[in-house]
């Protein structure tokens, strides 16, 4: 199937699942921060990590569990966001989301509950709508920010946490490319981009909280991680190691959470 019946498909479905979300009354609680749309995407980029991991060894335990963790937290906050905003732009990225929303943990959990032995299934459909919801959130955020720049405050750790789930999902896009060679110049480029800019915010964190009593520790620790994440990233496309990428980049991403959660 082509990319464009592809979007097609899922146009439709948008739009019947968006007339099905506004039919269901729901308590609508939870704020809409900034810090809130991005611990969002993080959950969403961790399920995308996970699919590829499914999609590269479909008997990975610890992808499908992890997988189905991701989606039961994604399954209590993305329908409690709110449904409307003062700002028009705003609420129907908040709609559209909404609606996106449970075509994609259908699918993502029909394709956890099959029998592990079976062949991964197509995921081009899924990973698709998993992409539009992402950018979805990141224009969410964006527009919070823009009406408020001052909530982007102490957010450098969550965001480099982000930057790192979005490398790994890189890393990974990429390794599914190789296995089925399908080879991609482009996906490269921008594969070392992300390595070049997650690499110099890292370094520009560890000085900036060089001194502070709590948050050097964990930077330090994820620097040490980094350090192994690098060195198979260069070896890319020579060698792949998609499952330590994953692994270590998981422990970034706690790290970074980690020093958050001190201011």
């Amino acid at each position: 199937m082509s990319k464009a019946h592809l979007l097609a498909a899922l146009l439709f479905l948008l739009t019947f699942m968006h007339q099905t979300v506004a039919s269901e009354p729901s308590v609508k609680n939870t704020p809409l921060t900034p810090e809130h749309l991005l611990e969002q995407e993080l959950l969403l980029n961790q399920l995308i990590v996970n699919i590829h991991l499914l999609q590269i060894d479909f008997l990975n335990k610890d992808a499908r569990e992890n997988l189905q963790d991701n989606l039961t937290l994604l399954n209590q906050s993305i329908p409690a966001l709110p449904e409307q905003s003062s700002d028009q732009e705003t609420s129907k990225l908040l709609l559209s989301t909404l609606a996106l929303w449970p075509i994609i943990s259908r699918h993502a959990a029909w394709m956890a509950d099959l029998p592990a032995h079976s062949a991964p299934p197509a995921a081009n459909t899924l990973l698709l709508a998993l992409a539009k919801m992402d950018r979805q959130l990141l224009l969410l955020r964006q527009k919070i920010l823009n009406q408020n720049p001052l909530k982007n405050k102490k957010l450098s750790f969550l965001e480099q946490a982000l930057l790192m789930e979005r490398l790994s999902r890189q890393y990974l896009s990429l390794t599914l490319s190789e296995l089925k060679k399908d080879k991609s110049a482009s996906g490269r480029l921008q594969l070392q981009t992300l390595t070049q800019h997650f690499e110099q915010k890292l370094l520009k964190l560890g000085k900036q909280y060089s001194g502070h009593a709590h948050a050097a520790k964990p930077i330090q620790q994820a620097q040490v991680t980094w350090n192994f994440i690098k060195m198979g990233l260069e070896q890319f496309p020579e060698k792949t190691i998609p499952e330590l990428v994953a692994r270590y980049g998981s422990a970034i991403v706690r790290q970074m959470t980690s020093a958050h959660k001190m201011f």
